[in-house]
């Protein structure tokens, strides 16, 4: 059973944030991990300041299933099963040894050791610790919690010490688990109430929803089961609209933009599945700026289908609808910004915005056409009328029918930042001439100099240069 116990799924950085489950559940504030490469003697120790066990606690707590699923938990409680602590830590070692100390206790310890129980063939708990330095550190706590992993055979496997590579491979493993940490307590980071070092180096919290960020949009707020499940749709900037240049990488997460869109369902505060659509809709470019928070109490476990790991959760078929009715919403909102390339919103539903391109629908199929209505083009089709109009009809209709869409669409997903917006580094030297002509020509037409410069603000590509339009003439 043990050994089937190693095989539910963890990986290194889902089985560290479990056993800090058990770290905040004990009141936690502060968590120290040291994972420390040592070749095949590779160790982790994760320690907490929380309320420690008295010796018939930590052996119940070592104890497979020491929970019933049904049971009755505290609200902030991030357990279910009894299993966490023991599954999370067989996923990855052959041995590990829980230290403890209550306030005004002792410190106490238990060990499960896999090769021994087959020797022995018998479920025998040690009361064992491999390293003496381990009680020494916590007996100096006023209480307290140690987690020590050995025998790392999952993590290590033919890893050896002195080899550059190895160690640098078991480098890449620790990174993971310090970015799975700042994403999956990042609320708790935020709010202080948690504080995690990884190897002596405090953790920061990774945001999903860019909510420090000005053009970060946030939807109308949702409850659903009276007041149980509340839903808050977040829309991110374009990243073009990013404060900092570095925030894009940043805020692609683990797996980039387009695996982190969808639904982040959390459970106090503690989050389970970071971007999925829950099988309601399929993962789109165009949609990766929609993230939506959803917040469960742990009342709603069985309901949510939340599995051993916390790795995955899906909605009650009673709620999909409202899910598939918010999740709509909030792509079609994503879908917006990230046509619009950055820009405000206003200006694509400014009364009187004209567009150099336009979407249009022939057989069922989207094309693609220069706007014969926009200002430039429609005079250069006026000046051309006669023997050259019928030629250059001829080179627009080209143009429009040769837009290499599929490259684009490519280009777009694969190096976002590469793609430049109109006139862009170009100098304003090059555009003020344009704009002048434009402004003496509408001027001519009989349009005063406010609405002309109106005019300017909602043509594109010159909404992009705001502070030449206010450099144009009062009169």
């Amino acid at each position: 059973m043990l050994e089937t116990l190693r095989s539910i799924g963890y990986t290194l950085d889902t089985a560290v944030a479990d056993i800090i489950d058990n770290s905040i559940a004990a009141g936690a504030t502060d968590v120290q991990l040291e994972i420390i490469w040592q070749g095949q003697q590779s160790t982790l120790t994760l320690s907490d300041n929380g309320r420690g066990m008295n010796p018939e606690a930590l052996r119940e707590a070592m104890r497979p299933g020491s929970r019933h699923p049904s049971q009755v938990r505290h609200k902030d409680d991030l357990g279910r099963f009894g299993l966490g602590l023991k599954t999370a830590s067989f996923s990855q070692c052959r041995r590990f040894t829980v230290l403890s100390k209550p306030r005004l206790g002792e410190v106490t310890f238990r060990c499960w050791d896999l090769d021994y129980v087959n020797e022995a063939k018998a479920w025998n708990l040690l009361c064992h610790v491999s390293d003496e330095s381990l009680v020494e550190q916590l007996a100096a706590q006023p209480q307290g919690t140690i987690v020590f992993w050995e025998k790392m055979d999952r993590l290590v496997r033919t890893l050896q010490l002195g080899n550059p590579k190895h160690e640098a491979l078991f480098g890449q493993y620790v990174k993971l688990v310090e970015h799975h940490l700042a994403m999956v307590f990042h609320r708790y980071l935020e709010d202080g109430s948690l504080t995690i070092y990884v190897n002596g180096e405090k953790l920061s919290p990774w945001d999903p929803f860019l909510t420090a960020e000005p053009f970060t949009q946030r939807l109308i707020d949702e409850t659903l089961l009276s007041g149980q499940v509340v839903i808050r749709p977040y829309i991110l900037p374009h990243h073009r609209r990013l404060s900092h240049p570095d925030l894009f990488e940043e805020a692609g997460g683990l797996r980039g933009w387009g695996a982190h869109q969808g639904f982040y369902i959390y459970r106090n505060r503690r989050l389970l599945v970071a971007g999925d659509w829950l099988g309601l809709f399929r993962r789109e470019e165009h949609c990766k700026l929609a993230r939506i928070m959803v917040d469960l109490p742990n009342t709603l476990d069985d309901a949510w289908q939340i599995d051993i790991r916390k790795a995955q959760s899906f909605p009650p078929t009673t709620l999909q609808g409202d899910f598939k009715r918010i999740g709509t919403h909030a792509r079609t909102r994503a879908v917006e910004v990230y046509r619009a390339r950055g820009r405000k919103l206003k200006h694509t539903h400014s009364i009187g915005f004209t567009p150099v391109w336009q979407e249009n629908v022939r057989l069922g199929q989207r094309h693609y056409t220069i706007n014969r209505q926009h200002p430039l083009v429609k005079d250069l089709l006026e000046k051309s009328k006669g023997q050259s109009s019928a030629l250059l009809h001829a080179v627009l209709r080209m143009c429009e029918e040769t837009i290499p869409v599929p490259l684009i669409v490519l280009s777009e997903a694969e190096k976002p930042r590469e793609q430049a917006v109109p006139y862009e580094n170009v100098g304003d030297e090059e555009i003020m001439p344009l704009l002048q002509d434009l402004f003496r020509d509408f001027r001519a037409a009989g349009r005063s100099a406010a609405d002309v410069r109106q005019l300017l603000f909602n043509m594109e590509p010159f909404n992009y240069f705001p502070h030449l339009i206010d450099k144009l003439p009062n009169a």
